[in-house]
């Protein structure tokens, strides 16, 4: 068959006949041979480049020709039928076959010596005198199991008049006394054991010795006796998997493994380096997508047309290097299905040949070969895959940082998800003052990336973070704040809050329901007023705990509304403990029943002044939808304020004025209440002669001024746990504690009336919740 640059057809079944078999560098090498024109001739076109020998010399005039051989006899037979005597042509057309290096596909260990000659010994001789040098005559080898190659050692280059490096892939050079044995690491590397005979033989060494010296356990046998004397046994593949690049022998342009064979042990070393070289550049023209634009064109439609232009440009080349914009890349085509596909970036794209020096470079890529299998199934023509680099990709809706502004594209030309194996993409030496990575990816719909972790793994160690993921897209990975806190505390404080708000909300119910059908008609203005805060307080609650919901629906203008909504309940709660402060401060200074529509213009103070600042962050288009990323991965989806400097100045800093002013309130209240007690001992802070009725006072000051939300300035450095584990309890809980004030107050009421009554004739005025003034 006509194949291009090493391909291998995986239908061949091992025990056929061997067959004409032609590649564009085997045609290359015989530039004015007929063989070598028919071969070129034929290869023009990739489909058309799987060609048997039958069809590529039909132009002769002779369509019956046997393709089929054995051996090199039978081959140069009939290709001289096919060539009608054309014994030149025969010649190139038969070289594979026909070399005396050609080793055999079912050679299980390969034997070299020194043997004064270049040549394979493929036929056994029994006489002592007998050379072995000319007795190839292109027959399978005596011993199926052990291919025995000799070496002409002095000669300096690795051919001859009648072998070539690359029909054996393996020689023997003797440099400076030490012997030298040169493995490719091209396709037509050997993958069976090398075993290597120190000095000159002849056919003494029968075809057992030889395979009984090749089966020898470990790297080298020694022995004072038998024929196995200084014999070294080795696996190239296993003693040069970690072996380093020799840089002095990278001027020969070669792509080998260099095995120096010392009197300790053997030594493995590098040559060349770990790339295969691209066969040619392509570079065009595209207009990419742009945010904002009317194009209606998406991505993934844009990567459709891109890789057709990379196709077309690649024309039979099987690798080439790609730019287009400030966009760089890489596409192969690939030789075979059966193996994967590596690269790495380093200003530039590579294919990786030498896999296990991936490790040594800071961004690389793998493809794994059930992809390549799955595409090649699917896949109507050519099988391909290119690998794009994005330098400045558009930004998503929430402002992600994209680890090194790195945005990479995979694609085969067709779908491919739901693999076993995964495409791996890896980073090294990541800053991690950076924040921590996390692998996002993309399916390409519209224009705005919408990154998720669907389908993608991370695995972030020792400053190398690796994406595995099973399917093809874009990929990114994006830099999230460090985590101030662990995962456990993370899901103790989610469950607590959940609880809290949920057991808060009822309780809240109850209050508000015992309220307005029970006691509306007698309760005081601090009852009136206590009664706002719990109304807000159950919106922000109830807001809270459907937010996800909500935001899950994927409704854009009901996800605003809920943003909005709840935005406002809080803004409302932070403004009704301002205005629990001001009534205490008001009642110390007058009588606050004597103000006229008192209660009225405390609402509008409550609840107005947040309705507008709601009002501009809808005008100004600040609420959507967000999605809020933990340490492990998960997207948690909530309505709110997109932008994060809106939410500090508009909440945090509000909250902080009304926090100095409550609190300042709490001061002035706590020492009133003390001083009233120390004019009059028998009165206690609330009224009734006990120590845990002053305590809930105290405490029901503490929830109706909103003090407990104040812990959240103290969630930094060594107090950072603690104080979240207290500001989460206390406010996710507010609820259940006003209602446990709400409810011991209501009890206290008659009992507080009596004993005021009797206690003193002093002037200070004390309002309590259910009665009015009373003067001691």
């Amino acid at each position: 068959m006509c194949l291009a640059d090493g391909y291998t057809d995986d239908r061949l079944d091992e025990n056929m006949p061997m067959r004409f078999r032609f590649s564009s560098d085997r045609c290359s090498e015989y530039e004015n041979s007929y063989i070598q024109k028919k071969c070129q001739e034929t290869c023009k076109n990739k489909d058309k480049c799987q060609k048997t020998c039958e069809d590529l010399l039909q132009s002769n005039g002779n369509s019956t020709c046997n393709i089929e051989y054995n051996n090199c006899t039978e081959c140069k037979h009939r290709c001289s039928e096919c060539l009608r005597g054309d014994s030149n042509a025969c010649q190139d057309f038969c070289s594979g076959v026909c070399s005396p290096c050609k080793l055999d596909n079912d050679c299980e260990q390969i034997v070299l010596f020194d043997g004064g000659y270049t040549g394979q010994i493929q036929s056994s001789c029994n006489v002592s005198n007998l050379s072995c040098q000319n007795i190839y005559n292109g027959l399978s080898p005596f011993n199926g199991s052990t291919c025995i190659l000799s070496f002409e050692t002095e000669l300096p280059n690795n051919t001859n008049e009648t072998c070539r490096f690359s029909d054996s892939g393996v020689w023997l050079l003797n440099i400076s006394n030490t012997f030298q044995i040169n493995i490719t690491r091209n396709s037509f590397r050997p993958t069976r054991p090398v075993c290597f005979v120190k000095g000159t033989h002849n056919c003494n060494w029968t075809s057992d010795d030889l395979k009984n010296c090749s089966e020898l356990k470990g790297q080298r046998y020694s022995s004072s006796t038998g024929q196995c004397e200084n014999v070294t046994c080795l696996d190239h593949n296993t003693i040069c998997k970690n072996a380093e690049y020799n840089s002095s022998c990278n001027e020969t342009g070669s792509n080998d493994d260099i095995i120096m064979i010392f009197e300790s042990s053997p030594k493995c070393y590098k040559c060349g380096n770990a790339f295969k070289a691209v066969e040619g550049h392509v570079e065009f023209n595209v207009m990419l997508p742009r945010p904002g634009s009317n194009d209606n064109i998406s991505y993934s439609d844009t990567m459709k047309n891109v890789n057709e232009m990379i196709l077309q440009q690649m024309e039979n080349r099987s690798s080439v290097s790609v730019s287009f914009n400030d966009v760089s890349g890489i596409a192969v085509k690939p030789q075979s299905t059966s193996e994967p596909i590596y690269f790495m970036f380093a200003k530039e794209f590579n294919i990786v040949e030498d896999k296990d020096q991936m490790k040594n470079f800071d961004t690389t890529f793998s493809v794994p070969d059930e992809a390549l299998k799955k595409a090649s199934s699917m896949n109507t023509s050519t099988l391909f895959t290119s690998l794009l680099r994005f330098p400045s990709f558009p930004q998503d809706d929430k402002n992600s940082t994209v680890l090194n502004n790195e945005v990479y594209s995979i694609d085969m030309g067709t779908e491919i998800s739901h693999l076993s194996s995964s495409f791996n993409l890896t980073f090294r030496k990541i800053d991690p003052k950076a924040g921590e990575p996390l692998c996002y990816s993309w399916d390409g719909k519209g224009v705005t990336p919408n990154w998720t972790t669907d389908g993608c793994n991370t695995s972030y160690v020792d400053k190398s973070v690796t994406c595995s993921c099973q399917h093809l897209t874009f990929f990114a990975v994006l830099m999230t704040p460090s985590p101030t806190i662990s995962t456990t505390d993370l899901n103790n404080l989610t469950y607590i809050t959940s609880i809290g708000c949920g057991l808060s909300l009822f309780f809240l119910s109850i209050a508000l329901f015992t309220h307005f059908l029970l006691r509306r008609g007698r309760a005081s203005i601090s009852i009136h007023i206590l009664m706002n805060l719990f109304l807000a307080l159950f919106m922000l609650n109830f807001t809270f705990l459907i937010n996800e919901s909500v935001a899950n629906t994927g409704n854009m203008v009901v996800c605003k509304l809920m943003a909005g909504v709840m935005h406002y309940s809080m803004l409302s709660a932070f403004t009704w403990f301002g205005m629990q402060a001001l009534h205490l401060c008001l009642q110390l200074a007058q009588n606050v029943a004597s103000v006229q529509n008192y209660i009225t213009k405390v609402c509008i103070a409550g609840w107005v002044p947040p309705a507008l600042v709601v009002s501009a962050m809808f005008i100004f288009q600040k609420y959507k939808k967000i999605d809020v990323s933990s340490n492990t991965g998960k997207n948690v989806s909530m309505c709110w304020i997109h932008e994060s400097t809106v939410h500090y100045v508009v909440n945090i800093g509000y909250y902080a004025l009304i926090f100095l002013f409550t609190f300042l309130t709490f001061v002035v209240m706590i020492r009133w209440l003390c001083l009233l007690r120390f004019k009059n001992p028998t009165i206690t802070i609330s009224g009734k002669k006990s120590k845990s009725s002053d305590a809930l006072t105290i405490m029901g000051l503490c929830c109706i001024l909103g003090l407990s939300w104040g812990f959240a300035f103290f969630a930094y450095g060594p107090l950072q746990v603690p104080a979240l584990y207290i500001f989460t309890i206390l406010n996710s809980f507010q609820g259940f504690f006003l209602y446990i004030y709400y409810y011991k107050s209501s009890r206290l009421v008659g009992e507080s009336d009596t004993s005021l009554e009797k206690s003193s004739m002093e002037t200070t005025v004390v309002e309590n919740p259910y009665g009015k003034h009373k003067t001691y």
